[in-house]
């Protein structure tokens, strides 16, 4: 096996870990609830911290790698995550849980924050998105895999089994990292890290995406999420400033004079806030709106994460071999539609109708995402593959925080606002609760398709301004 594909075998390995932990964990919440004698917003918490640690952390965790190298930060990622799975079994309380999640969750920052730079610097320029393609089939894997084996130990083994069952596949992937990996340049020169950076940025992210979170509980226009979120962007904008007067900053402001670079940063953040209405609201109309069992429903929404796996690896050598910029656009126009054929679910829609919609889902994720950051990879310099590799970790976890609070938000109050005009109509409770959902559903549905739109065009955007050829050396 030639060395660039062990490299990606062995970040596959960790990506899939980190992808298969998120899938596992919520499969385990209403067994957490009863151990603890707890509430399920605490068990929430689980989650919750681990999302904001890891987020807020990746930027300086990818900087850090550029300078001291990725390969000692990737290494040392897997040891913590590895670890935090030991604690995490071995927790005794509620608490002891949510503090033992939130050390893993720095592991898998710096994992996710190096892996993408390990395999861009691995594959040459010709063949990176054949690289990132196939990287991303260890996305779908984990999602996959994480119910179904999630499942299967819950049913027969003690809820300790879900982080106890990891234990071997971290040990895996440490030796082949330390064998695989190739090792760090040695840097003589003196260490500079901007710690006023790393601060203002950790903090943004971290009260921004917490703020968000809050949304969906206590609405947009609460204190609380006012004055987190808007805290939060009020560091993050002080961030930006600060970036452009100090010597070594956390994120070089001119990789954003870059069009390729700068387009696809904004189009990858929007194409994930765009994302759930799928992934937060179709399990809802599956389960309560068309009366599916949640295996049924799982089974259906497995195929989209495979259609993605297939055509990861083939975006990718297709991105490599006639350019990224089409097939960006081509993934951000397909998941368009899929939303645009959403537009027709009812409560009499059948499986059969529905499968090759989630198809047309997997199709615009799995041919998006590669080309995307392809693009992005390639217009970065060697010694920002680190930082750019953790902007694309963070863009997607705020994205996605971005985008499950206004879904949840404005679903709750749309499909609140739909089962009041059906009462009025006459229909009894039940039926104006399910005939609610799929109405509700259409609104966010639309603004998705809206949102992807202009995903469409920034990914077009190159096309229409003064080329700019890949600077990666």
């Amino acid at each position: 096996m030639q060395n660039k594909w062990k490299i990606l075998l062995t970040v596959a390995v960790t990506t899939m870990m980190a992808t298969m932990d998120a899938s596992i964990l919520n499969i385990a919440f209403p067994v957490l609830v009863g151990v603890f004698n707890t509430d399920v917003t605490v068990v929430m918490w689980v989650t919750v911290a681990f999302v904001l640690v890891s987020t807020s952390s990746m930027l300086m965790i990818g900087r850090i790698g550029d300078i001291v190298g990725r390969r000692k930060i990737f290494l040392a990622g897997i040891l913590i995550f590895t670890l935090g799975l030991l604690t995490c079994a071995l927790a005794g309380s509620i608490g002891q849980l949510i503090f033992f999640r939130s050390l893993q969750a720095i592991g898998a920052a710096m994992t996710v924050s190096c892996g993408t730079a390990i395999v861009t610097e691995a594959f040459p320029t010709s063949e990176v998105g054949k690289g990132l393609g196939s990287l991303g089939v260890s996305v779908s894997l984990g999602f996959i895999a994480g119910p179904i084996v999630g499942g299967f130990l819950l049913d027969f083994l003690d809820w300790r089994s879900i982080f106890y069952f990891r234990l071997p596949l971290g040990a895996a992937a440490f030796l082949m990292a330390v064998f695989f990996l190739k090792r760090d340049q040695v840097k003589h020169e003196k260490i500079h890290l901007d710690f006023m950076g790393t601060l203002t940025s950790s903090a943004g992210i971290f009260l921004f995406v917490f703020g968000v979170s809050q949304m969906r509980e206590h609405g947009p226009a609460s204190l609380r999420v006012v004055l987190l979120a808007g805290l939060g962007l009020a560091l993050i904008v002080f961030f930006v400033l600060l970036e452009r007067r100090v010597e070594n900053p956390i994120v070089d402001p001119a990789l954003f004079k870059n069009k390729l670079f700068s387009s696809a940063v904004g189009g990858l953040i929007l194409h994930f806030i765009a994302a759930p209405p799928y992934m937060l609201i179709i399990p809802f109309y599956l389960m309560l709106g068309l009366n599916l069992r949640a295996s049924e429903a799982g089974m259906l929404m497995a195929v989209t994460s495979v259609t993605t796996m297939v055509f990861g690896p083939i975006s990718g050598w297709l991105s490599d071999k006639f350019g990224p910029v089409w097939f960006a656009a081509f993934g951000a126009a397909a998941a368009a539609m899929s939303f645009l054929f959403m537009l027709g679910f009812d409560l009499q829609s059948s499986t059969q109708a529905i499968t090759p919609v989630f198809v047309l889902v997997g199709i615009g994720a799995g041919t998006f995402q590669p080309a995307n950051n392809s693009i992005i990879m390639s217009a970065v310099q060697r010694e920002n593959l680190g930082t750019a590799s953790a902007i694309i970790a963070t863009q997607r976890q705020v994205g996605i925080a971005v985008g499950m609070a206004w879904t949840g938000t404005l679903f709750t109050l749309w499909e609140n606002g739909y089962r009041q005009d059906f009462l009025q109509q006459g229909m009894d409770e039940v039926c104006a609760s399910r005939a609610a959902i799929p109405a509700a559903f259409h609104d966010v549905v639309a603004v998705s398709i809206f949102i992807n739109v202009i995903v469409v065009i920034l990914s077009l955007l190159p096309l229409w301004t003064k080329k700019e050829n890949p600077v990666r050396q």
